[in-house]
């Protein structure tokens, strides 16, 4: 029987950019750990793969590691990766995969025809582990189709709070071929994604006050 092996996961408290130093950090580390030579950071204005190209990759333990970039298509969020980004990018030999995500759902012509659901709902079913792994997932199947990763490679996928290992197919073999062996770091709050753990103020409930009169009494019966 093969031997078990463990690897720690790192909670965060909440969801979020705040997170994202040390989600990089863990993931190098996890990277040097199980021999893993790439790194798929998903992104929407550039700052992940940035500070990864800038603070990371300089130090000797993690120059050999090898990032790719993937955001949003255009025109899906206001957010986007700036020039100069795109050159730092291009000048670090880090490709950027800029695509239609494979959950998100196509819009009919006319609105009464609705809109194509495909695999939104197993997006949506990722997201009882935390926002971000369904963003995780559907970066490293772009990254595949696009063919900066081969099918079957071993990659870590991480966001600004999450990370995990897997085994990387392209989206038509989603089902059957697509493995997420490990998961190194994630929010244990869904703080953004949920709401959990945000204290909503309350509304000061309504006083009401009630005016009283003393009633005549009564004479007696004799």
């Amino acid at each position: 029987m093969p031997t078990p092996f463990q690897f720690p996961t790192t909670y965060f408290l909440r969801e979020g950019r705040g997170n994202l130093r040390e989600c990089i950090r863990l993931s190098c580390d996890a990277a040097l750990a199980h021999a893993i030579r790439k790194l798929v950071i998903f992104t929407a204005a550039g700052e992940g793969p940035r500070i990864a190209i800038q603070e990371f990759l300089p130090l000797p333990e993690y120059s050999k590691l090898n990032i790719v970039a993937v955001t949003f298509p255009a025109g899906r969020i206001p957010a986007s990766i700036s020039p100069e980004d795109r050159e730092l990018f291009r000048s670090s030999d880090v490709p950027l995969v800029q695509a239609h995500l494979p959950f998100d759902p196509i819009h009919g012509t006319f609105g009464e025809r609705g809109e194509g659901q495909g695999l939104s709902l197993l997006g949506s079913a990722l997201e009882i582990f935390c926002g971000s792994m369904n963003l995780c997932v559907q970066a490293a199947l772009v990254a595949c189709d696009a063919g900066v990763v081969e099918t079957g490679e071993h990659v870590i996928v991480l966001t600004s709070d999450t990370s995990i290992l897997v085994r990387a197919c392209p989206t038509c073999h989603f089902l059957r071929n697509f493995v997420v062996r490990e998961i190194f770091c994630k929010p244990a709050l869904l703080s953004i994604s949920k709401q959990e753990g945000v204290r909503k103020e309350r509304k000061k409930p309504t006083e009401i006050v009630a005016e009283t009169k003393e009633l005549p009494s009564k004479p007696s019966k004799r």
